[in-house]
């Protein structure tokens, strides 16, 4: 099996913002956007605004992924609501883990998707919950989940542990349908397609 040339932090961010790669990024916002936005006027417990954000990150790499998902936030806070706006740090840091992980060749099995999501859903739990909690006082109103939180806050005045636990909850659903859905649609692409793009992170060579 042939070694790849290691590649410096520069030249692999270059090679992932290749021409492709930006032509990607609007499709993926797109598709995040469809996911946030239906779920945000449904007032649905979910998100689903992570979809096009794992696609490309199994594409073109994490920082594209990190684009994606600040995007995403930018125009759901333009055409949904406002309140996702600070939520931008959280899409880019779980873009950030979940590229990572796939150029660490996570998404090749799916044990590793499975480690993946819970990475990301910690990731997002942790970050979307200080947001929330320093930002918001502890419910934004956006989703199902705040009255959950609102009942945890009553019933044990703790509103750290609160935030955490329904945030918890809904992330760990949030996320298993949205790798899922995720990793259905990657397993679609066809190989020569995938090829072409910058995440072959020395993982795309088959191992026995």
């Amino acid at each position: 099996m042939s070694k790849k040339k290691k590649m410096s932090f520069g030249e692999s961010l270059k090679a992932q913002f290749s021409t492709k790669s930006l032509v990607l990024i609007p499709i993926a916002v797109g598709i995040n956007l469809i996911g946030g936005t239906l779920c945000s006027t449904l007032k649905l417990p979910l998100f689903l605004d992570m979809i096009g954000t794992i696609v490309v990150a199994c594409l073109s790499g994490p920082w594209v992924a990190a684009l994606c998902g600040l995007l995403t936030n930018v125009f759901l806070a333009l055409v949904a609501n406002p309140v996702y706006l600070p939520y931008s740090i959280v899409s880019i840091l779980c873009g950030l883990v979940t590229g990572y992980m796939v150029k660490a060749g996570m998404f090749r099995k799916v044990w590793g998707v499975i480690l993946t999501c819970l990475a990301c859903t910690l990731t997002n739990t942790i970050s979307a919950s200080l947001i929330t909690i320093f930002v918001y006082g502890g419910a934004t109103g956006v989703t199902g989940s705040s009255v959950l939180t609102a009942t945890l806050i009553a019933a044990t005045k703790d509103i750290v542990m609160s935030v955490l636990s329904s945030s918890m909850l809904e992330n760990l659903i949030d996320k298993g349908i949205t790798f899922v859905i995720a990793y259905i649609l990657v397993k679609k692409i066809p190989k020569r397609f995938m090829s072409q793009y910058a995440v072959d992170s020395d993982d795309d060579e088959d191992e026995d």
